[in-house]
């Protein structure tokens, strides 16, 4: 692999995270913002901050686990048993955030009338459709992988 492309790599993988800190620190702020033009909704912001970071956190640690195997990239030992354990993380992190915004969706559409918010109720949805996509994208690659490394420890045998 190019050295200078997993460089440029690991430093978006650092603005990416960075911002991930970033927005945690603003969801309690707008949170509170909305609850002051809505007072209705004021309920709210302690329950739908908390999974927005939770699902914040989900994300960093599936950046951690990129940024590990892209380590394992540019050392050339992905195809080892050790590369299958982020890859593995990385799984339960979307099924973590896929699971949150299961929730707040399915909350959505069944409590209270101030809990739905216009397009929210639809991003909610989307991120569950395409978090349930995502989690059967990565156990197919993670499923890849397990071929590959068990291929390359036959080669290795024979070798």
């Amino acid at each position: 692999m190019n050295r200078t492309a997993a460089y440029a790599l690991m430093a978006c993988l650092v603005v990416v995270f960075l911002g991930t800190v970033l927005f945690q620190v603003i969801i309690p702020i707008q949170a509170k913002a909305v609850a002051a033009d809505f007072p209705e909704a004021s309920p709210l912001v302690v329950p739908y901050s908390a999974a927005a970071i939770a699902f914040v956190v989900c994300i960093q640690v599936a950046l951690l686990m990129v940024w590990r195997l892209l380590g394992m990239v540019v050392g050339r030992s992905i195809f080892t048993p050790g590369a299958l354990r982020p890859v593995g993380v990385i799984i339960w992190c979307v099924i973590a955030a896929t699971a949150l915004s299961a929730v707040v969706f399915l909350f959505m559409c069944f409590g209270p009338e101030y809990a739905t918010g216009g397009g929210a109720g639809l991003l909610m949805l989307a991120c569950v459709v395409g978090g349930t996509a995502l989690t059967l994208l990565m156990m197919v690659m993670r499923g890849l992988l397990r071929a590959a490394v068990e291929d390359q420890a036959e080669l290795s045998a024979v070798i």
